[in-house]
């Protein structure tokens, strides 16, 4: 199983985003993955995966454009072509794409709601069939993430059907679906059903318990069954993304991890 630690979220304690790198090599992780690249030093990360020995499992292939609005598609794209650049950069393998646009401060605006659903889907759909051959070019997957719209307010793809549905229509080996087990236990529920559904898209996998966000173990999904169904069955074996809410401190939650 390969582990990947959020530091957008884990070892906190330590302000620098930059410090965090050192706290995962020390933990004993070979894999961090983040959100925005484009407000970092893209030079000192690599410097410092090279001086920890880490590898970045996954960061965000967009950021202040929406896919569901037709009028931004080109933004998105020309930002998705820096992306692919700075994951060629960095070695990294997965780029996380969202239904819509980020703000400064990295929250999900929502822009674009008003819409009707046909204009939103179909023009999702055409940017993400443009951006697959840019992937497909580029040498990296693009992993479209639902995500909840309770905690996150206004957000669009809120159900596997839509990410899962466009990743099959679309049908290009470089687009594939990130689940995310604590927004969709929120969303949908009946996550082994959807995970079977979708298996042959599945492409990233994110892991908080529900429904504080904490590590598995410490809520109330059944992470025995859904591990056994994805290992398996399924044989699924890609990364499990750790971006979750540390329930006691950083420490404590990397060692709960590590017994995953």
């Amino acid at each position: 199983m390969k582990k990947s630690i959020c530091i957008e979220k884990i070892f906190l304690e330590k302000e620098s985003f930059y410090d965090r790198f050192k706290c995962v090599a020390d933990a004993g992780y070979d894999y961090l993955e983040f959100a925005c690249w484009s407000n970092r030093d893209v030079k000192r990360i690599k410097e410092l995966c090279e001086q920890f020995d880490l590898k970045i499992a996954c960061f965000s292939g967009d950021c202040k454009a929406s896919i569901i609005i037709p009028e931004e598609r080109e933004e998105f794209l020309d930002y998705l072509g820096k992306s692919i650049e700075t994951a060629n950069y960095l070695g990294v393998k997965n780029l996380v794409i969202h239904s819509q646009a980020m703000d400064e401060f990295g929250a999900f605006t929502s822009v674009g709601l008003e819409l009707d659903d046909v204009t939103k889907i179909a023009s999702a759909t055409r940017t993400m069939y443009e951006a697959a051959k840019m992937a497909e070019a580029g040498g990296v997957t693009l992993v479209m993430e639902a995500v909840n719209n309770i905690s996150k307010k206004g957000y669009y793809m809120t159900k596997t059907i839509y990410t899962g549905n466009i990743c099959k229509i679309i049908n290009s080996p470089n687009l594939k679906i990130l689940y995310d087990i604590w927004h969709m236990q929120q969303m949908e529920g009946n996550m082994v059903t959807t995970l079977r559904k979708y298996a042959d898209v599945l492409g990233y996998l994110h892991i908080g318990d529900c429904p504080e966000r904490h590590e598995p173990g410490t809520g109330e999904i059944n992470f025995s069954k859904i591990k056994k169904v994805i290992i398996d069955e399924l044989h699924y074996d890609g990364f499990w993304g750790f971006e979750l809410d540390p329930e006691i401190d950083s420490d404590t939650c990397v060692d709960r991890i590590r017994q995953f």
